[in-house]
């Protein structure tokens, strides 16, 4: 049985996957437009560059865990005391 902690643990980390997979989007949109530059209404190649890595970044910290929106949300945990146990 999966506890809150380990389960909210689980839904970041698939945020963060889909948030890794977003910006890949953005980065092969990019560099659609760098070879291609002449679409009408799309906005500058740099634009989705700088999404695209900003999203791989944070997608990153999300697929990491993200350990301080976890402590946030549920406070520290017992067994990652510092102390050590006799």
């Amino acid at each position: 049985m999966m506890t809150p902690r380990a389960v909210f643990d689980v839904a970041v980390r698939v945020i963060g996957l889909l948030v890794i997979i977003a910006s890949l989007l953005y980065l092969v949109s990019a560099l659609i437009l760098f070879f291609n530059p002449h679409f009408p209404r799309a906005a500058p190649a740099m634009h989705y560059l700088i999404t695209g890595v900003a999203g791989l970044l944070f997608g990153w910290f999300l697929l990491r865990g993200a350990p301080f929106i976890v402590r946030i949300a549920y406070g520290r945990d017992k067994d990652s005391d510092a102390t050590p146990k006799a």
